[in-house]
């Protein structure tokens, strides 16, 4: 699983997320790939702080259970809802949920 591979990414997706916190996602992906078997699913959960200036997401995994909380200060985000990021085998595909 996310082995390097084509990267499909949604036009809404590149509309409202910056492509520095898509890559963040894949990085993070990338990292706990050392630490826990990977789901062909992965799912990240974006909130935003009072202030609007602190973007917090969760990163899981159903199978084997996995979480972390992701911080990311001082970059212009106003997406908040869930992002998949799924490994088909073929190729990585990244949505927002409701385009499941």
């Amino acid at each position: 699983m996310f082995e390097p591979k084509q990267v499909y990414i949604t036009k809404r997706v590149k509309d409202e997320i910056i492509p520095e916190i898509i890559k963040g996602m894949m990085d993070s992906i990338m990292e706990i790939k050392n630490i826990v078997e990977l789901d062909y699913l992965q799912v990240f959960d974006f909130s935003l702080s009072k202030n609007k200036k602190t973007t917090y997401i969760n990163h899981s995994q159903e199978e084997p259970v996995y979480s972390k909380q992701l911080m990311l200060a001082n970059l212009t985000n106003k997406f908040i809802g869930k992002v998949f990021i799924i490994d088909d085998g073929d190729c990585i595909t990244v949505m927002l949920a409701e385009e499941y």
